[in-house]
């Protein structure tokens, strides 16, 4: 059984500390853009307030996928990474891609039927190639788990389940994100799990 994260754990933090929260926080995921014809995501917290934004501007959505606040500041810039076997996506920092290295980078690690595997790495370029992060999920079931390293369960992501006789869409999901951990890092790494037909 996997643990999860007491809160004396070391506080993951990526983007921003502003982003962590001392107790775990859900959030509604709406496979929903704002912008007309959009192909991104909506994000609401438990209040119903919006959360973060999942657009791209670009001519070519399958390559480069941005992360924004609530009111449009880019948080996480997404770029595939060209004729990699890998299938590999590095994450930068706002929109500075010209002028830094990435901040994290995510590889596929295996494709199994309807199981995908991914790796996470915030230093790729380091010699001993340990990941920091590992994901899981399942393409049928439009889920996926997200670990630390020590396989602690930091995060989850599955289709909403009414609570009432309201009927849900299958284009809704909910997003669970455990105490300490950075929330717009958690939500850069279900973007690349979507681009691998996972979500």
């Amino acid at each position: 059984m996997h643990n999860q994260p007491s809160l004396s754990s070391p506080a993951h933090i990526v983007i921003d500390d502003k982003f962590c929260s001392i107790k775990s926080t859900t959030f509604t995921v709406w496979k929903k853009s704002l912008i007309f014809n959009g192909k991104g995501f909506t994000v609401f917290d438990s209040a119903g307030n919006l959360a973060f934004r999942v657009d791209n501007y670009a001519s070519n959505a399958k390559s480069e996928i941005l992360l924004m606040d609530d009111v449009g500041n880019v948080l996480i810039t997404l770029l595939r990474k060209r004729w990699n076997l890998h299938r590999r996506w590095d994450g930068f920092r706002g929109d500075t891609v010209q002028r830094e290295k990435p901040i994290f980078t995510v590889t596929k690690s295996s494709f199994f039927s309807n199981k995908i595997r991914a790796n996470v790495f915030l230093d790729f370029a380091r010699q001993i190639k340990r990941c920091d992060y590992q994901m899981e999920g399942w393409s049928c079931k439009s889920s996926c788990t997200i670990f630390s390293a020590s396989r602690d369960i930091i995060a989850q992501f599955k289709q909403k389940e009414a609570k009432s006789d309201l009927m849900l869409g299958n284009d809704v999901f909910t997003l669970l994100v455990q105490p300490q951990v950075d929330q717009a890092f958690i939500m850069g790494l279900i973007q690349f799990m979507r681009q691998l037909s996972c979500l």
